[in-house]
């Protein structure tokens, strides 16, 4: 007598033997078909299998009630699930398959439904509900087209884990993208192993990227100016007496977030000679202006050296911001692309040279007494710099097939793109902003010459615009990891690649973001 005792083990199997007696022989496992699954009525499919009878596509007339879950929309998803009471989702139907290890049978309907298909789960369609559940996949599919909810359409998604999903005689048809940069993904298989047989892929159009944050189109406010010098004697001492030195314009600020930009004092005026003007500061200095010499002729205009304050030299315009370029990531949320970059922000202008001031000399203030001259005007301080503007978002992908790092092979199969999306424009700047007027220069008294006025504050300069956002691409296949394997009359129609966003202010700089590919198979990295 003999007994067999089995025990499976994961995949693998470990047989027992018992011998008694003379009859005790090694069995032979290989010979056992139950045991190891090659009896005729099992049908190997992927990690799994599907007993015979239970692949519409290889039988004559309706599928056992006890292969899985059926599904039609005329169902109810209280039912049983049977032929007889059908459930009335694919959700419902995928959750019971999952569940209990069977596969999902589907009538040939549109089921307005995204879907997810966990490891493991078979999902038959194309099947005549009203003539009893039978084979019609060739002329009909079950149609998986789910409406407008959601940001990102992937109509069907199957999910990580070991044990493979097939899938028979299903059109799946993603919607067209509606939010900004979004894409259309009909299929996309995560980490998984899935083969797809006599399935149609139709993706919609990716949806154009947001346009970059506009600056503010209005200039920053102009910067004070600088302040005015003294008149000749206009002081008195303790005394009564005229002052030997009256100070020049104090120095302005402009205060442009970060920076600082100012201009120069003015000169102090002194009895006999005036002192020259400060240089006004951030940025290459505005020179300043020479005082009035003890000796010697001296104006405020005319051949250099004179005494009036240099105006200050312009803010420098910022960079614009890059041209997306590249080609964009996949994951197992869909596709990602490239935004364009910001631009950079205008340098301030530079603060105006202070005036130079003047001398008094003997007997010009009242009562015949000697006193300082007028004293020079502060230079206007400079501008600020104009903000940038933003990068243009990346135009949405469209995508009959995504794998990510998934095994996937098709079968007479047909994938089609459609549009990516534009990429969006970058945004516009905001222009510098006018310097400051230089402070005017004290008045002269008794002959005594007046002082020089301070220099204009540089304008800030421009700031720069943001870079077009990289159009979307239209691709049949896109995968990361291991290639998609094809058999049979597999058909592959890419369609067209979206645009790529013009650079922002009219794409002055010409900083427009790349088009999107188009391509049959798209590797990613």
């Amino acid at each position: 007598m003999r007994t067999l005792g089995r025990t499976l083990l994961g995949s693998a199997v470990a047989v027992v033997l018992i011998a008694s007696g003379c009859d005790g022989l090694w069995y032979h496992i290989e010979n056992d078909c139950e045991l190891m699954l090659t009896c005729e009525k099992y049908r190997g499919r992927g990690s799994e299998v599907v007993p015979a009878g239970c692949v519409p596509s290889e039988i004559d007339g309706a599928v056992d009630e006890t292969c899985g879950v059926f599904v039609a929309s005329t169902g109810n998803d209280e039912n049983l699930g049977t032929r007889a009471e059908p459930v009335a989702t694919l959700a419902e139907g995928v959750r019971r398959a999952a569940g209990n290890g069977t596969g999902v049978y589907a009538c040939a309907e549109t089921f307005e439904e995204a879907i997810e298909l966990p490891a493991g789960v078979k999902f038959f369609g194309g099947l005549d509900c009203a003539n009893g559940w039978v084979w019609i996949g060739k002329t009909a599919k079950t149609v998986v087209a789910p409406g407008e909810e959601g940001e990102e359409r992937i109509a069907l998604k199957v999910t990580r884990g070991e044990d493979a999903v097939r899938v028979e005689d299903v059109l799946v048809r993603a919607a067209d993208a509606e939010a900004p940069g979004a894409s259309s993904i009909a299929v996309l298989v995560d980490g998984a192993e899935a083969e797809l047989v006599r399935c149609e892929l139709v993706a919609g159009k990716g949806a154009a990227g947001t346009k970059g944050e506009d600056a503010d189109p209005e200039a920053p406010e102009q910067a004070l100016p600088g302040n005015a010098g003294t008149n000749a004697c206009s002081d008195l001492d303790t005394s009564g007496a005229p002052d030997s030195t009256l100070a020049g314009g104090e120095q302005v600020e402009n205060a442009c977030g970060g920076a600082l930009t100012i201009g120069g004092e003015g000169g102090d005026g002194k009895v006999n000679n005036g002192d020259s003007g400060q240089v006004g500061q951030s940025g290459t200095f505005g020179a300043a202006g020479v005082g009035e010499p003890p000796e010697g002729a001296w104006s405020c205009s005319g051949p250099e050296p004179n005494g009036r304050g240099d105006d200050g030299s312009n803010g420098s315009e910022g960079k614009a911001g890059d041209a997306a370029s590249g080609l964009g990531t996949l994951s197992s949320s869909g596709y990602a692309g490239v935004s364009g970059g910001p631009g950079k922000a205008g340098t301030p202008g530079q603060g105006g040279g202070g005036g130079g001031g003047a001398k008094g000399g003997a007997a010009i203030c009242s009562g015949a007494m000697p006193g300082a001259g007028a004293s020079g005007g502060s230079g206007g301080p400079g501008g600020c710099g104009g903000l940038p503007g933003q990068g243009g978002g990346a135009g949405g992908a469209s995508i009959a097939l995504a794998s990510v790092d998934g095994k996937v092979t098709l079968k007479d199969c047909v994938l089609k793109a459609g549009e990516g999306g534009k990429g969006g424009a970058g945004g516009d700047l905001q222009p510098g902003g006018l310097g400051g007027l230089g402070g005017v220069g004290g008045t002269g008294v008794g002959g005594s010459k007046a002082a020089c006025d301070g220099g204009k504050g540089g304008q800030g300069g421009n700031g720069g615009p943001g870079g077009g956002g990289l159009g979307g691409p239209s691709l049949a296949i896109a995968y990361r990891g291991e290639a998609v394997k094809q058999e049979g009359q597999t058909m592959l129609q890419p369609g067209t690649p979206g645009a790529g966003g013009p650079g922002g202010s009219s794409n002055v700089s010409e900083n427009a973001g790349a088009a999107g590919t188009a391509a049959a198979e798209q590797e990613f990295p």
